[in-house]
């Protein structure tokens, strides 16, 4: 059993939202809720994958689990659509261009 008080915030929202049923041992980003926290405050960090060229500065969770880590920007968008970096149409299907 989870100690939920023992939980980030961002941890106790997701857990509320989408349960404890097997948290911190599996962990899916399809189907669990996906949340954002901060990494701890450390000199020499990864590069973000997103192309934006800054460093990864948040850690991408779900079910208790880091699964990606990216700038706070990438992370945000992760979890919010499941895509780290932005997604975007064609230029033909952006103006309706039947070609």
């Amino acid at each position: 059993m989870v100690d939920l008080n023992k939980l980030s915030p961002p941890a106790l929202r997701a857990a509320m939202k989408g349960g404890t049923a097997g948290w911190g041992t599996v962990a899916s980003a399809t189907e669990n809720v996906r949340y954002v926290q901060a990494l701890p405050k450390i000199k020499a960090r990864r590069r973000c994958y997103c192309g934006c060229g800054n460093k990864a500065t948040h850690l991408g969770m779900a079910n208790g689990m880091g699964l990606t880590r990216g700038c706070e920007l990438s992370m945000q968008r992760w979890a919010k659509t499941g895509h780290a970096r932005a997604v975007t149409q064609a230029p033909s299907a952006a103006h309706g261009d039947a070609s």
